[in-house]
């Protein structure tokens, strides 16, 4: 039952709830900054130093993966800002509409997370590999290693959104 959780003990998992949210984003905003600017100067560079389409379309790869890196940045303090909960709901339903959220963001973290960095993805490999097609193994390699730790970003999110749910299911007992 919900009333064996005080007042004390719902603050404490709120701000431990925010140092978590707050650290995380931290850590994504300060990540993708530097990823997008290393991939803003390895596109001007590759854009700079292309003499075919395949290399062309490599560059383009890099700029689209600095777009998506970007909006993925917008996504996390968009959703992440305006989570629009009922300020007169009670402390405990606060705790409960924040975790709720929070699980159905890494639910939902393949669209809108992993989703907008796949097409530049895409873009370089195919660029790599119709640059030297008789020598695939950069496409092949990188390509299969990106898909792993893209699918291993999915698989933690999703491990972390059941997480939150045992907890919510622990608060309501």
């Amino acid at each position: 039952m919900t009333s064996a959780i005080n007042l004390e003990d719902i603050k404490a998992r709120h701000a431990a709830l925010s140092r978590t949210t707050k650290r995380r984003n931290t850590l994504e905003y300060v990540s993708a900054g530097m990823a997008a600017a290393f991939l803003l100067v390895t596109s001007a560079v590759t854009f700079l130093a292309a003499d075919s389409s395949a290399e062309w379309i490599m560059a383009s790869g890099f700029a689209t993966l600095v777009l998506g890196l970007l909006l993925v940045g917008l996504n996390i303090f968009r959703k992440s800002t305006r989570a629009g909960f009922d300020l007169a709901t009670s402390g405990m339903g606060h705790l409960q509409q924040r975790l709720a959220h929070e699980r159905d963001l890494l639910r939902s973290a393949w669209l809108w997370y992993v989703g907008p960095i796949v097409p530049g993805f895409v873009m370089i490999y195919l660029g790599s590999w119709a640059t030297n097609p008789a020598r695939p193994i950069f496409a092949l390699v990188g390509g299969g290693s990106t898909f792993a730790f893209l699918v291993l970003v999915i698989i933690l999110n999703r491990r972390a959104a059941r997480r939150i749910e045992t907890e919510m299911r622990a608060l309501r007992e």
